[in-house]
C-alpha cells in the first residue's frame, strides 16, 4: 500500500488531530503575547473632576460685656476672654463715647457714629423717643441679604430693634447664663451677623462697686457663659468682644478714663495679628465698620469709625 500524496485527502482522524494541535498552538501564542504586554490593553479613562471645596460665608459675632473694665482681666477671672487675645488681636485702651452710659454707647457701637449723630442720648427704654436717626449695622447687613440677630439682657435694647432690620430679636432678663443659652439657639438656627449683650457685670458694679469681689465673681460667670457661646460658633466666625463703658465706685457715665476706657478684642480666620496688642487707637464706633468689612458690606460714608486694619495685617 502506498502512502497518500500531498494532493490526496488525509484520513478524517488525522485531520481532526491536526486541527486540535494548531488551535492549541494559536491559543498558547496568544496567551504568551498578552502576558508579555501586561494583559489586554485598557481604554484611557478621564481623570476624575475634583470636587471644589465650598467657600464658607463669613460670620461675625459682636459680644458686649456691659460695664467691663480692661484692668479686670486676669487668668483666673476671664480665661476664655484671655484665650481670645492669644488667638486674636486686642487692646486695653479702646475708647467709648460720652456719655459713657449703656444705651448711647451701644448705639454708637452698632451704628458707627457718635451720639450727636444717632440721637440716642438717653439710657432707659422710652418708646416715645424713637430709635436711631441713622441705620444700624443690622439694617446695613440685612439690606445686603444677611441674617441678623440681636440677643440682649436689658429692655432698653428694644431701641435698636428697628422694624425690618433684625431677623431675630431675643430679650432675656434672666442673666448672662440665659443670654448665652439664647445666643446658642440662634447660632444653631443660622446667622450672618449676631450681637450678644451680657448685662450682669454692670449690674454687679452698680450693686457692689467696680472691681469689688462681687463684680469679679460675676465677671468670671460671664466669662464662662461666653466660653459656652464660643464653643458653639462655626469656624468661619469672627468674634469681636468689647464693652459699652467702664465704671468707678458704683457708677459710670463720666468722661473720666476709668469710665471711658474699654477692652476691644477681635479673633477669627482673617485676623493675622495673632496674640498682638494693637498699637492702633480703637474707638467703639470702629466696631460697626470693622464688622461690615468682615462681612463684605460697604460702610456708609457718614460713619465716624474705621476698620481696625492692623488686626488684619493691613
Amino acid at each position: 500500500m502506498t502512502s497518500p500524496g500531498l494532493g490526496d485527502r488525509a484520513p478524517l482522524g488525522v485531520l481532526s488531530v491536526t486541527r486540535r494541535i494548531v488551535l492549541c498552538l494559536l491559543s498558547c501564542a496568544t496567551a504568551l503575547l498578552l502576558a508579555g504586554c501586561g494583559g489586554p490593553p485598557s481604554l484611557p479613562t478621564a481623570a476624575p473632576t475634583p470636587t471644589p471645596t465650598p467657600t464658607l460665608s463669613p460670620k461675625v459675632v459682636i459680644v458686649s460685656v456691659d460695664g467691663l473694665r480692661p484692668d479686670a482681666f486676669d487668668e483666673t477671672t476671664v480665661p476664655n476672654l484671655l484665650g481670645l487675645t492669644r488667638r486674636g488681636a486686642y487692646t486695653w485702651k479702646a475708647q467709648t463715647v460720652f456719655p459713657s452710659t449703656t444705651l448711647p454707647a451701644h448705639a454708637s457701637m452698632l451704628t458707627g457714629v457718635l451720639p450727636s449723630v444717632h440721637g440716642i442720648t438717653w439710657d432707659d427704654y422710652t418708646p416715645e423717643k424713637g430709635n436711631s436717626a441713622v441705620p444700624t449695622v443690622f439694617a446695613l447687613a440685612r439690606t445686603a441679604g444677611l441674617r441678623t440677630v440681636l440677643v440682649a439682657g436689658k429692655e432698653k435694647f428694644k431701641h435698636l430693634d428697628v422694624a425690618g432690620t433684625v431677623d431675630a430679636f431675643v430679650l432675656t432678663t434672666r442673666g448672662d447664663a440665659d443670654v448665652a443659652n439664647e445666643a446658642i439657639v440662634q447660632v444653631q438656627a443660622g446667622f450672618d451677623l449676631m450681637f450678644v449683650h451680657f448685662p450682669d457685670t454692670d449690674l454687679a458694679g452698680h450693686a457692689s462697686g467696680w472691681l469689688s469681689p462681687a463684680y469679679m465673681a460675676t465677671l468670671t460667670a460671664a466669662d464662662a457663659a461666653i466660653g459656652r457661646l464660643l464653643q458653639a460658633l462655626p469656624s468661619e466666625t469672627t468674634i469681636i468682644v468689647s464693652s459699652d463703658h467702664g465704671g468707678h465706685g458704683a457708677t459710670h457715665g463720666s468722661s473720666d478714663a476709668v469710665d471711658m476706657t474699654i477692652p476691644w478684642i477681635v479673633a477669627g480666620p482673617r485676623v493675622t495679628a495673632v496674640g498682638k496688642e494693637l498699637t492702633t487707637s480703637v474707638r467703639t464706633v470702629d466696631t460697626t465698620v470693622t464688622a461690615l468689612y468682615l462681612l463684605g458690606v460697604t460702610a456708609p460714608a457718614s460713619a465716624a469709625g474705621a476698620v481696625v486694619k492692623e488686626a488684619f495685617g493691613e
